[in-house]
């Protein structure tokens, strides 16, 4: 709720979905001992797929943001 982009357009909102896209790609990028697989780092996941992660953690509508 408290990261919930709805305009992918606004300076506030490029801040965390880069974060997020980094996250997300190579966790241990931002901490060295994240337990957090590195999705794309180790192409467990493609780019489609880290984005439709990303759709469902960050759109406001979204069932994870009720």
């Amino acid at each position: 709720k408290t990261r919930g982009v709805k305009n992918v357009t606004d300076p506030a909102a490029v801040a965390v979905i880069q974060y997020t896209w980094g996250r997300l790609w190579n966790s241990k990028a931002y901490s060295a001992c994240s337990n957090m697989p590195r999705f794309g780092h180790m192409k467990l996941l493609n780019e489609q797929q880290i984005r439709n992660l990303m759709s469902l953690l960050l759109d406001p509508r979204s069932p994870v943001n009720q």
